[in-house]
């Protein structure tokens, strides 16, 4: 099985998201399914919700959780569903880089 349909295996579509727009986030979330790969898939979650949709005040949200870092959020307020995806999905790899960097780099506890 492909490293994107791995980590789609663990996308939860939440408010707004159906079972149709699957192959369209598939597409869409290549880059963050790219800097998962350093993680093994079963420690992944990733929700998706979009509030509004196609409305003005439309909100769309990723929220990654990776076992062993703090759960990351990334928030578009853009209209464009696409963009919108797009956009939450930069915010939460910027997120995923800094936290991963952050834990690779902490001091081992000494026992």
């Amino acid at each position: 099985m492909s490293t994107p349909a791995l980590f789609m295996e663990r996308v939860r579509l939440e408010d707004g998201y159906h079972e149709d727009d699957l192959p369209f986030i598939e597409r869409t979330l290549t880059q963050l399914f790219h800097h998962l790969e350093r993680f093994d898939p079963s420690k992944v979650y990733i929700g998706l919700r979009v509030k509004e949709r196609g409305n003005p005040g439309m909100r769309t949200s990723i929220e990654l959780c990776v076992a062993g870092l703090p759960t990351l959020i990334g928030i578009s307020e853009l209209t464009d569903t696409k963009d919108a995806l797009n956009d939450a999905e930069g915010k939460v790899i910027s997120q995923l880089r800094e936290a991963a960097d952050r834990h690779h780099h902490r001091p081992q506890r000494r026992h």
